[in-house]
C-alpha cells in the first residue's frame, strides 16, 4: 500500500485544529470546578488536609482587586500566604517525618532522601499546593472576567 501524503495530511490537520463549533462554546465554570474538585480527590490524605488550609487562606485573599490577580503577583505576598498556612499546619512537621539517611543505616546509593535546605519539607509541600491553587483561581478568575484571556495570560 502506497503512502498517501494528501490523505495523511488531511487526517493530521483535523487532529491539530480546533473544531469551529467548539470555539464559540462559553467557558463552563461549573464543569471546570467539578473537574478540579474531582482531581483533588487523588491527593493523599495529608495533602487534602493541607489543601483545606490553603483554600482558607486563598479565600481570604480572593476579592475584586486582590493582588492575587495582578499580572505579576508579589512574591512576598505569596510567601506570607504560605507562612499563614504553615502556622496552621506546623503540627504536621513531626507527625509525617521524612525518612533520613541516618535512620536504620539506609543505603541511598549516593542520593539524598531527606529534605535539607532552608525550608522544611512541609513548607515546600505547602508552597507547591499554594502555587497550584493560585494558578487554578487565577485561571478561573480571568476566564470569568473576559472571553479573551487577560494580559496576565498572554
Amino acid at each position: 500500500m502506497a503512502f498517501d501524503e494528501e490523505r495523511m495530511g488531511e487526517a493530521l490537520k483535523g487532529s491539530y485544529e480546533m473544531d469551529e463549533s467548539r470555539r464559540t462554546e462559553p467557558f463552563d465554570d461549573v464543569r471546570y470546578r467539578a473537574d478540579a474538585a474531582y482531581m483533588k480527590t487523588f491527593y493523599p490524605p495529608m495533602c487534602r488536609e493541607l489543601l483545606a488550609y490553603v483554600g482558607d487562606v486563598c479565600d481570604q485573599a480572593e476579592y475584586e482587586g486582590s493582588p492575587m490577580f495582578d499580572e505579576f503577583p508579589d512574591k512576598v505576598r505569596i510567601w506570607e500566604m504560605i507562612d499563614k498556612v504553615y502556622a496552621k499546619a506546623s503540627y504536621m512537621e513531626n507527625m509525617y517525618r521524612p525518612v533520613l539517611e541516618e535512620d536504620e543505616g539506609l543505603n541511598t546509593g549516593g542520593h539524598c532522601v531527606s529534605c535539607r535546605g532552608a525550608d522544611s519539607w512541609l513548607k515546600n509541600l505547602i508552597s507547591a499546593l499554594m502555587v497550584n491553587e493560585l494558578h487554578y483561581r487565577r485561571y478561573r478568575y480571568f476566564r470569568r472576567r473576559r472571553p479573551a484571556f487577560s494580559p496576565a495570560w498572554r
